[in-house]
């Protein structure tokens, strides 16, 4: 079935108002658990990558051999539980800012006459704003998730001079109750300032180079795949998917340096030892121990993952968008 389209010979946009919201996060939960529950080794893999001291990066191969050795397939689910019950509320604010800021900015583009190829400021304005907004719920998540992914891990010498086994939770539960014991509420928050720093613009740049690497690549396409008579859902997700991948690369690689730093920062201020981490001294340690080329601790696998993840997702949140059209 061809998909309608706008003047562009783009996809007509499935905006906030055209939505039926019910339909549209009950299936968007389940759809994007799943799709998280496939791509969830990846981020256990980049977060030991990014967090480890060793002067010599371990390969991606070893890391996974190391889990698998350590704690078999359920080691690649360090913190799975953690993300999925957390990942619902976040989702449902993050959908919600994100429709809702894109439809009020492509509004005033309208009325502004903003050409179609300068439109990925919309994308870049929902996705910094969903990002920003969701921040309070995610940042509690992303701290328990990430110390429970490098639990039972040699640390490098990163928590002080030896070589020490980074600790962990029994469960999501026994986290919160521990690092609220042990830090208090800021402890659920540690890295708060980074992850607004990394987390909003790694939204803004992905969906901005989402919408303008879409919105580009339907310009070069072939001329049947832009006349409405010919084209077909298989073209559009074609578009999409490349997209994605290319969005995935770009933001994924501008903000590795971020992340490293509020990896390390999570994970190492919840270690024996690790409590006077802050900003400046995780920043100075990852400098002292390995130059510039630390702050890009985990790039390629964070790439990987951005880009898979990202092509994932966004084909399976406009497939979303389209079944949870209002009747």
């Amino acid at each position: 079935m061809a998909s309608a389209r706008g003047a562009s010979g783009m996809p007509r946009e499935v905006d906030w108002e055209r939505l039926d919201k019910r339909k549209f996060f009950i299936t968007g939960v389940g759809v994007f658990s799943g799709v998280t529950m496939a791509l969830y080794p990846l981020s256990v893999i980049k977060t030991r990558q990014m967090v480890s001291a060793h002067a010599t990066q371990a390969r991606v191969t070893d890391i996974a051999r190391e889990v698998m050795r350590e704690r078999g397939v359920r080691g690649f689910y360090r913190g799975f539980g953690t993300i999925v019950v957390g990942a619902i509320p976040i989702r449902v604010v993050y959908l919600s800012t994100l429709e809702a800021v894109k439809a009020y900015t492509n509004a005033a583009f309208d009325a502004w006459d903003v050409p179609v190829m300068y439109r990925g400021a919309a994308d870049a304005a929902g996705g910094a704003t969903a990002s920003l907004v969701s921040q309070a719920l995610a940042v509690p998540v992303d701290v328990i998730s990430t110390r429970q992914m490098v639990q039972g891990m040699r640390s490098g010498g990163a928590v002080g001079a030896e070589d020490a086994v980074f600790v962990g939770y029994r469960n999501g539960f026994d986290a919160v109750r521990t690092i609220v014991a042990k830090e208090g509420v800021r402890g659920l928050y540690r890295g708060f300032g980074v992850s607004v720093a990394t987390l909003v613009p790694g939204s803004a740049l992905w969906w901005g180079f989402y919408g303008t690497y879409k919105r580009a690549l339907w310009q070069v396409a072939p001329e049947d795949w832009r006349d409405e008579a010919t084209t077909s859902d298989a073209k559009v997700i074609a578009v999409q998917a490349a997209s994605g991948v290319c969005a995935g690369m770009s933001s994924g690689f501008l903000t590795t340096p971020l992340d490293v730093v509020k990896t390390r920062l999570q994970v190492l201020s919840g270690q024996p030892g690790g409590e006077k981490n802050n900003l400046s001294s995780t920043v100075s340690t990852i400098y002292r121990e390995h130059g510039a080329l630390g702050f890009f601790r985990g790039v390629r696998p964070r790439m990987v993952s951005v880009s898979i993840w990202g092509t994932v997702m966004v084909n399976v949140y406009e497939i979303t968008k389209r079944m949870a059209i209002k009747e």
